[in-house]
Formats: structure tokens, C-alpha cells, sequence
């Protein structure tokens, strides 16, 4: 059963955005958190990830680069052709007579790829950040989004992230009690995009933001 605001961003998604798939999703999450359901915080986790990173993309219909940085593939492409002794200590930046480790150029190359692939992977993050605040809650034309309000979003977004995918163990009693919490906050931004409160809350968040300087 769902709350009058868990309806409001259910009609959003299902009626406004024309999404009935994120509408199912969203339900399904909210579902699984009141009963907790087996496997619930995982399964939620992963609908709250998707809908912090899909929905935007898929409504403005762009897209950001071409998936997620796939750290494993990258390394599993020259881990077999590094040296032990590469990694071991090699010289300081001070060091009158630096003692070098010369690492083919082929590694450095890919060692490179690795390194730009996180940079653009970072970049992506931010640039889904940038297009859910400016598309759906109004931020647009150099308007200052409040310090503490995007925390928020980001903590949120963390937490989905780490805990989308299955894990060995199981939770923590610390994990069991901010699943809720974290989807909490994750409803108070779709349901500001779903009613247009963006305004106001824009202006609360900038006066409390500067309040806290």
C-alpha cells in the first residue's frame, strides 16, 4: 500500500514520464522495504541506484558514455605482463641519483588507459548529478544547488551503489536500518521533481546552506 506521496511519484513516473517500468520498479522497492522481504536491502539498493542513474538518461534521452568503467577488463589486460619489481620502491622526486624502474611502453599505455577511463567514469557521475538537478529539479543557469541538499543526493547515491549487488555475509544491523533511510531520501527528490516543490526548496536549502557557512 502505498503512501499519498509514494503514489504522487508512482503517477509521475508511470503517467507524466511515461515510464511504467520505473513505476513497477519504484512500487516493487517500497513493497520489499515494508515487508523485508529475503534479499530486500540488495534489490532495493539496485531500484534506487537505477533510478539515481537511468530515469534522467532515458527521460532527456541522451546518452552518457558508454556504460561503467570496467576495472577488471582494464587491469586483466596487462596484470600477466607486470614486473614485481615495478611495484616495488623505486625514487623520490628529491632523490639526487634516482634509481628508476624502466616499464614498457606498451604498460604505461595501458596503465594510461586505465587512468582515463576512471577519469571519464568520475565525469559521467557528475554529469548525471548536473542533468537530475537541472532537468527535474530546476537548477539551470549557474543557479547554486544548497551544499548540504546535493550531500544528500550523493550519500544516497553511494549507499545504492555499494550495496546493488549481492555480497558475502550478510548486512549489518547498521546497514538493515539505513536501506530505509537512504530510499527515504531518495523519495524526497522524486517527489519534489513529481510537485514542482523544486522552488521552494531550492530557496530553503540556499538559505540553510548559507546559514551554515
Amino acid at each position: 500500500m502505498l503512501t499519498s506521496n509514494q503514489q504522487t511519484i508512482y503517477d509521475w513516473l508511470n503517467d507524466n514520464l511515461q515510464l511504467p517500468l520505473f513505476a513497477k520498479a519504484y512500487k516493487g522497492a517500497v513493497d520489499l522495504l515494508n515487508r523485508k522481504s529475503s534479499g530486500y536491502i540488495t534489490l532495493v539498493s539496485h531500484v534506487g541506484r537505477d533510478l539515481m542513474t537511468i530515469l534522467v538518461k532515458v527521460v532527456v534521452n541522451r546518452e552518457i558514455d558508454k556504460g561503467w568503467v570496467d576495472y577488471k577488463e582494464l587491469v586483466a589486460d596487462f596484470k600477466d605482463e607486470w614486473e614485481d619489481e615495478w611495484g616495488e620502491e623505486g625514487f623520490h622526486s628529491d632523490d639526487d641519483a634516482p634509481k628508476e624502474h624502466l616499464i614498457p611502453t606498451e604498460i604505461c599505455k595501458k596503465v594510461k588507459d586505465l587512468i582515463d577511463e576512471h577519469k571519464k567514469g568520475n565525469l559521467r557521475d557528475a554529469t548525471i548529478n548536473s542533468l537530475f538537478f537541472s532537468d527535474f529539479l530546476g537548477y539551470k543557469d549557474g543557479v547554486k544547488i544548497g551544499k548540504n541538499f546535493f550531500q544528500e543526493w550523493q550519500k544516497a547515491r553511494r549507499w545504492f551503489n555499494k550495496h546493488a549487488h549481492l555480497q558475502k555475509g550478510d548486512f549489518s544491523e547498521i546497514e538493515v536500518s539505513e536501506v530505509k533511510i537512504h530510499f527515504q531520501i531518495l523519495e524526497q527528490f522524486l517527489y519534489d521533481a513529481a510537485t514542482s516543490e523544486f522552488g521552494r526548496m531550492r530557496i530553503i536549502n540556499e538559505i540553510l546552506d548559507e546559514t551554515n557557512r
